[in-house]
């Protein structure tokens, strides 16, 4: 099977460096959560669920620029997921605000997940105004895809993290919508 040859020359468009590391830290994002899930028995709530949806939505458009180049589509898909689960994590934030509640889940440095991934979402929104900006020229000229090793490792990465999300949401709820916040998963009740 013939592979494809990979390019080494990341200067193509002066942004996928920074495309690649905003996918890594929603890789780390992710795996933060699988954290919390998986060893601290944390059971994502189903806000907290649709916020990791919000995510991976955001990471699949950094994902398409690694590999496809920026393009306005992109980060217009970005920044639709990035409201969309700013949104989410702004009622999960506003469900938590009275007094003498203690929240959903741990804190991390003094901020639950869900406050955590409204600063995330809405950091990612003006990075994201911010590289539209940056890669304008690139996005008016040729549409060369552009693809290294570790763009591809990466890219891999996320698919698997975000299978592995989409696996655990149906193991704590099935194929039905949540009914309060889950206990256990399905398998175990």
């Amino acid at each position: 099977m013939p592979s494809l040859p990979m390019t080494t020359r990341v200067s193509a468009y002066p942004s996928y460096i920074l495309n690649m590391l905003a996918l890594a830290g929603i890789c780390v994002s992710l795996l933060v959560a699988f954290f919390f899930q998986l060893v601290l028995g944390e059971i994502p709530c189903p806000l907290c669920m649709l916020q990791r949806v919000g995510l991976m939505l955001v990471g699949l458009g950094f994902a398409m620029n690694v590999r496809f180049g920026p393009s306005a589509t992109h980060y217009a898909i970005i920044i639709l997921s990035a409201i969309t689960g700013a949104g989410v994590s702004l009622r999960q934030v506003l469900l938590h605000i009275a007094p003498g509640d203690t929240g959903f889940g741990s804190a991390i440095f003094g901020y639950h997940m869900y406050t955590w991934g409204f600063i995330a979402f809405m950091a990612t929104i003006i990075f994201s105004a911010f590289m539209l900006m940056v890669d304008r020229k690139h996005m008016a000229g040729s549409n060369q895809i552009i693809q290294t090793a570790l763009g591809s490792v990466l890219i891999g990465f996320f698919l698997l993290l975000s299978l592995g999300n989409l696996t655990s949401d149906v193991l704590t709820c099935g194929l039905a919508p949540c009914v309060g916040d889950p206990q256990t998963y399905i398998f175990q009740r």
